[in-house]
């Protein structure tokens, strides 16, 4: 019975690229989104076979594809295992399994840095902090995390673009992603909006200050990134 259940699991997997190919956006597009990380990963010398970048929720390895790109050692890990055969299809190194399983199973500061796409708002709350927590472990002094999610305080993306997705569990307001990232142990946290609206979308700033407002819960960032660091 459970090879059956494993299968049925898998076949949902199949649908749900599916779904992601149709609302996630073409690979490009999602990669120029995620070039906004590659001047900080640089700065601070992070990809190199001693401090590796591990993605956590890999997907379809635009991510990977992106840092590869730059000759920096990169690896990802989905439980998906048709997103791993398309990464593996391109060249990107990435393996199949429960991502805070595999962080358990490496060394205490073994990492760089971890990333983590539009992956925090699919866990429950103690698989978010258990998340958090072998991340901070296998992050080695001056590594850094990074955790991209949908923007709740953007009223479109909170009540209506972020249910599209029915394996997301709920919203999470960057205040408190901010305190969870720092109750756990990163330090210089900070929070990124991204990705707003393009002007054309917006309504004419008229200099009216409820049409400011509007435009800044309506058509303000989409998304935002926590980025935190483990001290030295």
């Amino acid at each position: 019975m459970r090879g059956i259940a494993d299968e049925a699991k898998h076949a949902l997997e199949a649908l749900y690229v599916s779904f992601d190919d149709q609302f996630r956006g073409i690979r490009e597009d999602i990669k120029s989104r995620l070039r906004v990380y590659l001047p900080l990963l640089k700065e601070v010398k992070l990809g190199s076979d001693t401090l590796p970048i591990l993605d956590v929720g890999c997907g379809r390895g635009e991510w990977l594809e992106l840092v590869q790109e730059e000759d920096l050692r990169v690896q990802g890990i989905d439980l998906n295992r048709v997103l791993v055969a398309e990464c593996h299809s391109r060249g990107l190194e990435a393996i199949e399994g429960e991502a805070v399983s595999y962080l358990s199973s490496l060394p205490q500061n073994s990492v760089g840095a971890v990333t983590g796409f539009h992956i925090i708002e699919h866990l429950p709350l103690d698989g978010l902090v258990r998340l958090l927590d072998e991340t901070v472990r296998i992050l080695k002094p001056g590594g850094v995390a990074i955790f991209e999610t949908p923007n709740p305080e953007n009223v479109l993306v909170g009540s209506h673009n972020f249910y599209l997705d029915p394996t997301h569990r709920n919203p999470l307001p960057s205040a408190t992603v901010k305190f969870l990232v720092e109750a756990r142990g990163l330090c210089r946290v900070e929070i990124v909006n991204l990705h707003p609206y393009p002007e054309s979308q917006q309504l004419e700033d008229t200099g009216l200050d409820i049409v400011k407002r509007f435009n800044r819960f309506f058509y303000g960032p989409q998304d935002y990134a926590v980025i935190g660091w483990k001290v030295s």
